[in-house]
């Protein structure tokens, strides 16, 4: 009876050490589980019947920059923003961000986006170069939305605004087939979720005229975002000193050099910049590097910086 016992006594401390190493294993996991950043729902959640198709803009780089499938778009910004420490820095207003293919720049537009994350944005305003139409002015589309494989983001009121001011216009063919704005939607709808778009691609303009208008436009949920890459196909260590001028002068907020520079987004940055001097901000790089970097090949390479504008207290 004896040994009949203690069989039973050692099979039950056996079962309660396997329970508590279960609970144990359970409290470990939901406690890294909470201190991992929670990614926004896709926002495109919606019957289609309430979407014009004819008033949507659809995705011209699918597929070339970024994945087509959405659930692989969602593991590749998910794993970029998991490589960039939080580091949030108070007052952000804007960014500077590149726009090359996700597998080249997506690892430094982290870096911004990364700000981004658990803040409250009503509203988006990207600033985006003309790759393919010389115009002048800034357009805004007539559309009602933008599409991503994540869903549908929705222009706001104060697209339709400003459309109605100089130096804002409208040229749909500005609009598609420019990847510099469209990649950068993605980022967002992982980042920020709901949020109103205000698309908006540079032709030949005058930047300070342009944030003269968008100054006072600026609430405190609102985030202006500069799509542009930096230098482009130099030598690696040319490519090296080329950007960490331009860089160092975004950070002054040095018009007359930043204007020197060969940043294919200059007019936004630009655009931003002016509008730091009126609002009073401050810039800092958070990161800096080039294709060589982020791919290999060192001969000929484009260089990618993601900077952070904040009121400066």
């Amino acid at each position: 009876m004896n040994a009949g016992a203690d069989i039973l006594d050692e099979r039950a401390r056996r079962r309660r050490v396997v329970v508590g190493a279960l609970v144990i294993v359970a409290l470990v996991g939901a406690l890294v589980t909470s201190l991992i950043p929670v990614r926004k729902a896709n926002v495109a959640a919606e019957p289609a019947a309430l979407v014009d198709p004819a008033r949507v803009r659809q995705p011209a780089v699918v597929g070339r920059f970024y994945p087509a499938d959405p659930q692989q778009l969602t593991r590749d910004i998910d794993g970029f923003l998991a490589e960039v420490p939080a580091a949030p820095l108070a007052g952000l207003r804007a960014l500077v961000v590149p726009h090359a293919g996700y597998g080249y720049s997506g690892p430094v537009a982290a870096f911004a986006y990364r700000q981004l994350e658990g803040r409250a944005v009503d509203t988006v305003y990207v600033l985006a170069p003309s790759h393919h139409v010389p115009f002048a002015g800034v357009s805004i589309p007539d559309v009602d939305a933008y599409r991503t494989p994540l869903g549908l983001c929705r222009l706001g009121p104060e697209a339709s605004a400003l459309r109605a001011l100089s130096p804002f216009t409208t040229l749909p063919e500005a609009h598609a087939s420019e990847h510099a704005l469209e990649v950068q939607l993605p980022f967002l709808q992982r980042v920020v979720g709901e949020f109103e778009l205000v698309p908006l691609v540079f032709g030949k303009v005058d930047p300070r005229a342009v944030a003269v208008v968008l100054a006072p436009r600026l609430g405190p949920r609102s985030i202006v975002i500069a799509s542009s890459d930096l230098s482009h196909y130099h030598p690696y260590a040319t490519a090296q000193q080329l950007d960490q001028a331009t860089t160092k002068a975004i950070e002054r907020l040095d018009v007359r050099a930043v204007a020197e520079g060969e940043a294919c987004g200059m007019l936004p940055i630009l655009t931003v910049i002016h509008l730091a001097e009126r609002l009073g901000w401050k810039a800092k790089v958070l990161d800096l590097r080039n294709s060589g970097d982020t791919t290999g090949a060192k001969d000929r390479v484009v260089g990618y910086a993601a900077i952070a504008f904040y009121e400066a207290k």
